[in-house]
């Protein structure tokens, strides 16, 4: 039971640093992007790699992890990439350098599968839903604490300075899981037949396709072009990396609450408040008249997705064998990083011709539309399966 707990908090404390390095320079990324161009379309090309390299990687990582039956050796390559990733970001001179940097982040963020894989095995199948809080949890908390750096680290080093601290917290954490003792599962080969089995199961797919929509808004938005509309509006580094921590905060706090109320409130109720405060952050930021609507609107946002995303990444394995649950988060995951790909690529676009306020407002409209129809297709198939 000690070394059960130990495994636990080793997790929770790799995966603070895991989310801390990949999110030391975000808050001014898009801004730092945009010292090499005026072309927002390109800056939002530069922002999608991230998320491009994410649909590539995330699925073959939950498949590999799955057959391995062990996830320690992915978790710590993804690791190594983050931190060079971050290294080259910040060594970069020209555009396309700062966009290889970023789809080298976009690799180690593919992690994510086994390290919540792996976590959630220390709990009971029925408590999956509670351990994907728990990690949630803990990666907002590094991604709060990073964010909340920014402004400081871009103060005393410029730019540079929170891209090398990225990369030597990502080091530091390869350190401390190369110590760190894994069970492994015996080996399983995955055959082609079941991969499609699970990509056929609804109970798998609504979820990521709702979860889709929910990533779209959120890298299109808060993680996308509100910082440059933030700079517009008169925001500094400090200002700036203040959003995102705001919002992050408010992503832990939702998540917190989850863990509180997740057995005494419908999955489904929660889901619905969570889209709609989510819609109405995006409104609010879209027709903000100072940066103090801007903070409400962030905080709005974050909070709406700390609730729903914890619950749909549980939802996407609850129902899974422990054996295959790698590859569902993987489909999970890899659907789901097509809104963090398509998000800043499109809104970058379409900001070019109409501006980002005006962006985000269809952004807004087409989320509401998108998540309501899968929350619909999805709790049907709960009722017709319950």
């Amino acid at each position: 039971m000690r070394e059960h707990r130990k495994s636990i908090v080793i997790f929770l404390g790799v995966t603070f640093l895991f989310w801390l390095a990949l999110y030391l320079y975000v808050p001014t990324l898009p801004t730092y992007v945009k010292t090499k161009t005026a072309d927002l379309s390109k800056v939002g090309l530069v922002l999608s790699m991230y998320g491009l390299l994410m649909v590539v990687f995330r699925l073959p990582v939950g498949i590999a992890a799955d057959a391995a039956g062990w996830g320690k050796p992915f978790i710590i390559g993804g690791l190594f990439f983050g931190a060079f990733g971050a290294f080259a970001m910040g060594k970069g001179k020209s555009l396309s350098a700062i966009a290889v940097g970023r789809a080298f982040t976009g690799i180690s963020a593919a992690t994510w599968v086994p390290l919540l894989v792996v976590f959630s095995s220390f709990f009971s199948p029925e408590e999956a839903i509670f351990s994907s809080s728990m990690l949630t949890f803990t990666s907002s908390f590094g991604r709060m604490v990073g964010t909340s750096l920014t402004g400081v680290l871009n103060r005393a080093g410029g730019y540079v300075l929170p891209f090398n601290l990225a990369a030597a917290t990502g080091i530091l954490a390869i350190c401390i899981m190369v110590f760190t003792k894994v069970s492994r599962s015996p080996k399983r080969e995955l055959s082609l037949a079941s991969i499609v089995a699970l990509f056929l199961r609804k109970d798998v797919v609504f979820p990521a396709f709702i979860s889709i929509f929910v990533h779209y808004a959120e890298w299109s938005v808060t993680l996308g072009f509100l910082p440059i509309l933030a700079q517009d509006m008169g925001a500094n580094d400090m200002i700036k990396s203040l959003l995102i921590s705001l919002n992050i905060l408010s992503i832990a706090a939702a998540n917190l609450l989850n863990t509180f109320i997740l057995k005494k409130v419908s999955h489904f109720g929660i889901l619905s408040f969570g889209v709609l405060i989510h819609f109405t952050g995006i409104v609010v930021i879209a027709l903000s008249p100072s940066l103090a609507w801007i903070y409400a609107g962030t905080m709005m946002t974050g909070f709406a997705f700390g609730l729903v995303y914890p619950i749909l990444l549980g939802m996407s394995i609850h129902k899974v064998e422990q054996g295959q649950r790698s590859t569902a988060m993987g489909i999970h995951q890899a659907l789901y990083s097509i809104g963090m790909f398509t998000g800043p690529w499109i809104t970058g676009i379409i900001a070019d011709f109409i501006g980002i306020r005006h962006t985000f407002l269809v952004t807004a409209g087409f989320f509401l539309m998108a998540v309501c129809f899968f929350i619909f297709l999805l709790h049907r198939n709960t009722k017709k399966s319950d």
